[in-house]
C-alpha cells in the first residue's frame, strides 16, 4: 500500500470498527408462540441487569410481560418507586398492562433474606397461568450480586418447574449468568468480543454443563435507551448506580442458561 494511502486507510478501518462493535446487532429470533415473563425482585433490576434481553425481546414481540416481587420498600419508599419501575418499563418497550408488582407479604425487599422457594412459586403461578406463560427469564443462583432476593428467584423458578404442570404448556426458565468480577464490570469494552465472534448472538449454543444457552447484545442505541430507563428511577440515582451504568457488562450483553428442575431447597 503507498504511504500516502496508510493513514486514511487506518481511520477509516477504525471508524468500521467502531460503527460495527456500537451498532444494534441483529439477536435471536423468538418463535411468535412464545410467551415470556421477565421475573425481577426489585424496581431498577429490569434495566440494571436485563436491558439488552428486555430491548431485544419487545422489538420483535408484544409477548413480553414482566413480574416485580417487590417496590423495593427496604428504606421505606416502595410507594415512589412503583410509578418509577413503570416508567422504566415503558422505555424498554413493556406497558403498564403487562408489567405487575408482586409486593407479597412473605417476599419484601431485604438485603439479608432470602426468599422461600415454594412461596415464590405459588405466588407467581397464577400470572404464569393466566398470561399463558411458556419462557421465565430471571437471575441465575448467584444473582449477579449476590443479592439473597435475587437468587432466591432462581430457587423459585426451580421449585415451580419440579412441580405439576402449570397449564398445558411445556415451562422453561432461563437465568442470567453471573459473570466473574472482572468481566462483569468490563463496561461497553464487552462489545470488544463481537470482534471475535460475531455471529454467536444470532445462536442457541450449549453450555460446558450440557444445558442451552442464549445471548443477546446491545448497541449505543439500545444502551442509551437502557440509560434512560434507569433515569426514571430518580429515588436511586446515587453516585455508585451511575458507576455501575457505566462500567456494567450487562447492559451490553446478557448471556442466560437453562434452568433445570429442582426443589429450590434454599
Amino acid at each position: 500500500m503507498p504511504r500516502h494511502m496508510f493513514r486514511p486507510f487506518l481511520i477509516a478501518l477504525i471508524i468500521a470498527i467502531v460503527v460495527y462493535v456500537f451498532k444494534d446487532v441483529e439477536n435471536i429470533k423468538v418463535s411468535p408462540d412464545e410467551r415470556f415473563l421477565l421475573l425481577t425482585a426489585h424496581p431498577d433490576d429490569e434495566c440494571m441487569f436485563f436491558g439488552p434481553t428486555v430491548l431485544a425481546l419487545s422489538f420483535q414481540t408484544e409477548a413480553l410481560f414482566s413480574l416485580t416481587v417487590s417496590n423495593g420498600n427496604n428504606d421505606g419508599i416502595g410507594l415512589s418507586r412503583e410509578p418509577e419501575l413503570r416508567s422504566s418499563l415503558a422505555i424498554l418497550g413493556i406497558p403498564s398492562e403487562r408489567s405487575f408488582l408482586l409486593n407479597h407479604p412473605l417476599l419484601q425487599d431485604n438485603f439479608t433474606e432470602t426468599w422461600d422457594a415454594k412461596v415464590i412459586a405459588e405466588a407467581i403461578s397464577p400470572y404464569i397461568v393466566s398470561q399463558k406463560i411458556s419462557t421465565i427469564l430471571t437471575f441465575d443462583r448467584h444473582g449477579v450480586s449476590s443479592h439473597p432476593n435475587h437468587y432466591s428467584l432462581y430457587f423459585g423458578a426451580q421449585y415451580l418447574l419440579a412441580s405439576a404442570p402449570v397449564g398445558k404448556r411445556r415451562l422453561r426458565a432461563y437465568a442470567l449468568v453471573t459473570d466473574p468480577v472482572l468481566l462483569k464490570y468490563s463496561g461497553w469494552t464487552t462489545s470488544l468480543s463481537k470482534l471475535l465472534v460475531p455471529r454467536i448472538s444470532s445462536n442457541e449454543s450449549i453450555h460446558s454443563s450440557g444445558l442451552p444457552t442464549l445471548q443477546f447484545w446491545s448497541g449505543l442505541p439500545s444502551y442509551v435507551i437502557a440509560v434512560r430507563a434507569m433515569y426514571q428511577h430518580r429515588s436511586q440515582l446515587i453516585w455508585f448506580r451511575w458507576l455501575y451504568v457505566l462500567s456494567s457488562r450487562y447492559m451490553w450483553h446478557n448471556k442466560w442458561i437453562e434452568i433445570e428442575p429442582g426443589v429450590g431447597a434454599r
